[in-house]
């Protein structure tokens, strides 16, 4: 029986590896998680033999956590969406991947390859990769002012609030920009990065700069900078699962 585990952010993606990965002769999932930050001590502890892991996750990337291993010892696929960063690092090292939606064939075509190779990755390679995509992702955004551009660090926004077809950015020097984009926009340029989180339909938020969660129907996020933001109902489960809950 081959052991293997899941690790990814997003629910609905384990459950359909999951439901892939049970029709596979000899397989058994011996864990899933959401938080990466709980991956590490699961892996330890069930010593799986394939690991499918989510490239980009908050607080601690899928190639952050390889390296937080003292050895790899078993074989990882990476799973991603259409990040053309990620999928040229992993090629460019010779990793394993499979792109989001996962499907049948995808699956049954890697274990037909693994039966054949059954090989591990190094830490070498795990490097590489990352240091490639650090290179690769835009940390910078130029927004458009009337006297020309204003750059701004992707790291120093708390929130984004939208307003019609207007968008707020609070950065972590209290200052303001106000953009004339909508905030679905902003949403579109920083899906690749992890941090940012859509707890409803008018904030996009900073998982970096969140102070406290208030429980409640859906819940309050108190930011840094005093600023309380209503989390939906629909996605309290979702937002507590990025956490590592202690």
């Amino acid at each position: 029986m081959i052991k293997v585990a899941i690790v990814d952010d997003e629910k609905h993606c384990i459950e359909t590896l999951q439901h892939l990965l049970a029709y596979v002769e000899d397989v058994e999932v011996v864990f899933t998680t959401q938080a990466s930050t709980e991956a590490k001590a699961l892996i330890e502890r069930y010593n799986p033999e394939i690991l499918f892991l989510d490239v980009e996750m908050p607080f601690l990337s899928g190639f952050d956590l390889l390296q937080s291993l003292e050895d790899i010892s078993f074989s990882v696929v990476f799973t991603t969406a259409h990040n053309k960063y990620a999928i040229k690092a992993l090629k460019l090292n010779a990793i394993d991947y499979l792109l989001k939606p996962v499907s049948s064939e995808d699956i049954q075509e890697f274990f037909h390859n693994y039966r054949a190779k059954h090989a591990s990755i190094s830490k070498e390679q795990v490097a590489k990769a990352n240091n490639f995509m650090e290179d690769k992702i835009q940390d910078t955004l130029a927004l458009s002012t009337q006297n020309g551009l204003l750059f701004i660090k992707i790291d120093d926004i708390v929130y984004l609030e939208a307003d019609s077809c207007y968008t707020h950015l609070v950065m972590h020097d209290n200052s303001r920009q106000m953009v004339s984009k909508t905030l679905a926009n902003f949403e579109d340029i920083l899906e690749s990065n992890a941090q940012f989180y859509r707890p409803q339909k008018s904030y996009l938020i900073n998982l970096k700069y969140i102070k406290q969660y208030i429980r409640g129907e859906g819940g309050e996020i108190i930011m840094q900078n005093g600023k309380s933001i209503a989390l939906s109902r629909t996605k309290k489960q979702e937002f507590l699962s990025l956490f590592n809950k202690i």
